[in-house]
């Protein structure tokens, strides 16, 4: 996605990243490829690689009003 489609961004700390996952009303989604997504990823992630954002995201993440967490780096 274009930057300007994006409404806000920040960044998180390890723990407060750790709270974010057991946290269910949050969605984790990871935007590495799936190689990556399949060596490791963190629980409950969604895998939607940034290239395939565009068309998969309106499928796979219809609540536009949910809160969701992306990340790009390695979960370890």
């Amino acid at each position: 996605m274009p930057p300007d489609e994006l409404s806000w961004h920040m960044h998180v700390t390890l723990e407060e990243m750790r709270a974010l996952v057991r946290n269910h009303s949050v969605t984790i989604l990871d935007v590495l490829a799936r190689e990556a997504y399949a060596s490791a990823h963190l629980p409950r992630a969604i895998n939607i690689p940034v290239a395939e954002m565009r068309e998969r995201a309106p499928v796979e993440l219809p609540d536009r009003s949910r809160r969701i967490v992306a990340y790009c780096g390695s979960p370890t």
